[in-house]
């Protein structure tokens, strides 16, 4: 037996909306429609479910109990009503085209797009595809909220509805300057890292947690040491220059391990060598999954071979958190 409540997959749109802005009058410019119109949509579903989905008198608008109940159904049947459409558009042109829209965390970006946009050029020039640049914690929210198709992150994150694909694996070597007492160093072992004058990225990056399991953990300590100077950045290329031009040491993944400053040494690990896993990250049963694979597909053609060809046994592959 149908059922026969009365909605439209526009109106669950809406819904969505003005759940992500927390705000009507910011959910409608997003949906590309006036205000009126989308509380009038969003009041005639509540009045055909018989329920009321948001709290008005909250400053942002929120979920009633019932709404936050229904949230994730929503998103279901939007996410799933997509398929329909990927589906046909498939089989009608016979080629993979389509647009993707893909959150990359801020330490591979910089250092993989540039490689990788013209390998999807060549091999699937009919993909289009919408480039974020995310935290970790921001991509896991967006793909959950159908925001994004894809994730391009360090792995493994073990979330739950989320498919993971491994694609390569980065080696870590200590940058330092050339004067640093690491530098005297052909090989760089665990033992010999302190922590008192490390630059970090800031809270967030999950490449921070992984270089701090590097030279802390292993030491059993908890964190670095109090000291003199103290300078968190969002950048990998901000602390290359700091060290090049006033010293310290990091430790940088292998894509990012090219124009080093003239006063910097870049030292290897000795065997267990410490790396991250990156992979390419999505929903389970995603209606764009040919699509995505085919991302998968150019990022491993971008990448270099010296990269692609390393394999996870002769690593020790550092945990998210």
């Amino acid at each position: 037996m149908l059922s026969r409540m009365n909605y439209s997959l526009t109106q669950l749109e809406y819904v969505l909306a003005v759940h992500k802005y927390g705000h009507f009058a910011k959910a409608a410019e997003a949906c590309q429609i006036t205000q009126p119109t989308l509380s009038m949509q969003i009041q005639k579903l509540e009045t055909n479910l018989g329920v009321v989905i948001f709290d008005r008198s909250k400053k942002p608008i929120l979920l009633t109990d019932i709404g936050t109940k229904l949230i994730s159904q929503i998103q279901s049947i939007l996410f799933e009503a997509n398929k329909i459409e990927s589906i046909i558009h498939l089989s009608q042109s016979g080629t993979l085209e389509g647009r993707l829209r893909v959150g990359v965390i801020p330490t591979i970006a910089p250092y993989l797009l540039p490689r990788l946009l013209p390998a999807v050029e060549r091999t699937f020039p009919a993909l289009e595809l919408t480039l974020l640049e995310l935290q970790t914690h921001r991509i896991v929210e967006a793909l959950n909220s159908d925001e994004i198709d894809a994730g391009i992150l360090a792995t493994p994150l073990k979330a739950p509805q989320i498919f993971e694909f491994p694609l390569y694996y980065e080696p870590f070597s200590v940058l330092c300057k050339n004067d640093h007492e690491l530098a005297h160093f052909k090989k760089a072992k665990y033992s010999l890292l302190k922590g008192d004058d490390i630059w970090l990225l800031s809270e967030g990056h999950c490449l921070r947690h992984q270089i701090l399991d590097v030279c802390s953990i292993k030491q059993k300590q908890k964190r670095p040491s109090r000291r003199k100077y103290e300078f968190e950045s969002g950048s990998l290329e901000t602390l290359k220059s700091l060290i090049d031009k006033f010293g310290g040491y990091t430790l940088l993944p292998a894509l990012a391990q090219e124009n080093l400053g003239a006063n910097c040494e870049l030292i290897p690990f000795e065997r267990p060598i410490p790396a991250r896993e990156i992979g390419l990250v999505y929903r389970r049963e995603h209606h764009k999954k040919e699509l995505i694979e085919a991302l998968g597909e150019s990022i491993i053609k971008a990448i270099p071979e010296t990269i692609s060809k390393i394999r996870k046994k002769d690593l020790e592959v550092m945990p998210i958190e």
